[in-house]
């Protein structure tokens, strides 16, 4: 839907546009956005309930109406072991809208954004940028950062991993692990294709995104001037704190979250940023990192 159209239904139904457009742009900011969590204290329901956000419930049933967001419990919870936790989260519809009222919001704020990036050294903003471009299709997604960083060796095994598996496809990764279980009945050429997936992460614009990610992750400079800057974004609404849970409903950290819009501004931003004096640095560690590793599992 367009949001002209959104928004001129809406006035003719007799509702205040603001805290609609609000909530939407706040949800689209966040991706997804814990409400409600239901803790298992007990062996049987009714268990205590927890808030965790608040919006009033005329905007939530008017965006069911509009099917921007889920009406089905089953859909917005995730069951877990110890608690149960309720997000909102916008449909297809939801997101597309969402994108537009963000953009329209981003640009009534353009003029402070940048006095904020000015701040800032250009080759840190290219680092935030990269780190939110999806190594498998060059997009921009969500910006997230951790509120508490994680260890060097953590940060780059995690971030390996993770890059790994974004290089394969989805359907070559099921097709490896189909034929290894058929021939050896184990995962033998699932790992040997993600040691050849490993090999791309070396050309130098997949291994720039590479190294911002592990640098935005890693408990360091990079990761305490990017929760800086994140702290700001989110007092200018362009970013927002999130509570953070495992499947099984227990709380893990909070992290700040924006939306790929605020990625693709930043990469526009610091578009003449060269890193190659960051990669052969950052190169030379991880070839350390390995050295150690290997020698001391063996």
């Amino acid at each position: 839907m367009e949001l002209e159209r959104f928004i001129g239904e809406i006035t003719s139904l007799g509702f205040p546009t603001k805290p609609i457009l609000d909530f939407i742009r706040i949800l689209y900011t966040a991706r997804e956005l814990p409400y409600e969590r239901e803790v298992k204290i007990s062996r049987q329901p009714p268990y205590p309930t927890e808030t965790l956000f608040e919006v009033e419930d005329w905007i939530v049933k008017l965006l069911c109406k509009y099917d921007l967001i889920p009406s089905g419990i089953s859909e917005t919870t995730s069951y877990g072991e110890v608690a149960n936790v309720r997000y909102y989260r916008l449909t297809k519809e939801g997101l597309q809208l969402g994108s537009q009222i963000f953009q329209k919001y981003l640009q009534d704020v353009i003029g402070r954004l940048v006095d904020v990036l000015g701040r800032y050294p250009q080759k840190l903003i290219r680092i935030i940028a990269l780190s939110a471009i999806s190594p498998r299709d060059g997009r921009a997604t969500w910006l997230t950062i951790k509120v508490n960083g994680l260890n060097l060796d953590t940060a780059f095994s995690r971030i390996t991993s993770e890059f790994e598996m974004l290089m394969m496809r989805p359907e070559e990764l099921i097709r490896a692990y189909r034929d290894s279980k058929r021939a050896y009945g184990d995962l033998r050429l699932v790992f040997e294709r993600l040691r050849k997936a490993r090999a791309k992460m070396y050309e130098p614009q997949v291994y720039d995104m590479f190294i911002s990610k592990v640098l935005v992750e890693y408990n360091g400079k990079v990761h305490e001037r990017t929760l800086s800057l994140m702290k700001e974004l989110s007092a200018l609404g362009l970013a927002r704190k999130v509570q953070v849970y495992t499947s099984k409903g227990e709380y893990i950290w909070d992290e700040y979250r924006a939306p790929p819009e605020i990625a693709y501004a930043l990469e526009e931003y610091s578009a003449n940023v060269d890193l190659s004096e960051v990669r052969k640095m950052f190169l030379a560690v991880e070839l350390i990192m390995r050295a150690l590793s290997e020698k001391v599992t063996k």
